[in-house]
């Protein structure tokens, strides 16, 4: 959807497309920042002070489709997490504990990783609202390197430190997001070790792989 936002203003010009397209994009991250620059000082901008803001802009643009693409992992996980539970009934129906030990461990297994997409659609967001912070600072380096409306006594310090606190934030959230996924692993390795042992007890590898 976001790269169709961008392709409706290719027909504008250049100027008025970014200007356009910019404020779009960030009312998607649903966080506001705290340093934001008045693209009115903008208008004035040279074309390699466009360029300079459109390729920033275009980190909002992949940071919406990851923010996309972790919530479409949510809820696959999800509907698996439904059907774990189904698989349990049946497999306590059948009457065969051991299987439903593989169906348990395999639930088991799901709710870590929903704990993780969790985890990882809240840093996607994170990452929208850094890359806006992106779009902010090279509009304001663009002010200060062009001396639009007295831009050379323009201060970056604020938006270099809100885009520093950003990308510090996403570092640690992205060590805690690796550590969430380990634990996943952990307990998917426990569920294939059941699974394989279900298989080698009983011969049955139908039901040792429905559960998928």
């Amino acid at each position: 959807m976001i790269s169709r936002i961008i392709d409706l203003r290719r027909g504008l010009p250049p100027i008025l497309a970014l200007l356009l397209a910019v404020p779009l994009l960030g009312a998607c991250g649903g966080s506001s920042l705290s340093y934001v620059v008045d693209d009115d000082k903008l208008k004035d901008m040279s074309r390699q002070g466009q360029l300079w803001v459109y390729d920033a802009e275009n980190e909002i643009v992949v940071a919406l489709d990851q923010l996309d693409e972790a919530r479409d992992e949510l809820l696959d996980i999800r509907h698996r997490l439904k059907a774990a539970e189904k698989s349990i009934k049946r497999a306590e129906k059948r009457r065969k504990s051991f299987l439903v030990q593989v169906a348990e461990a395999w639930l088991e297994y799901l709710e870590e990783l929903e704990t993780w997409a969790e985890a990882q659609v809240k840093w996607r967001r994170l990452g929208v609202v850094m890359a806006r912070a992106t779009v902010e600072l090279a509009k304001a380096q663009v002010i200060q390197r062009e001396d639009l409306l007295g831009g050379k006594d323009f201060d970056l310090a604020d938006y270099r430190k809100q885009h520093a606190d950003l990308e510090q934030a996403m570092e640690q959230r992205g060590k805690n997001l690796n550590n969430l996924r380990k634990k996943a692993r952990r307990k998917e390795a426990q569920w294939w070790r059941l699974r394989h042992q279900f298989v080698a007890k009983t011969g049955d590898y139908d039901s040792g792989l429905w559960i998928d």
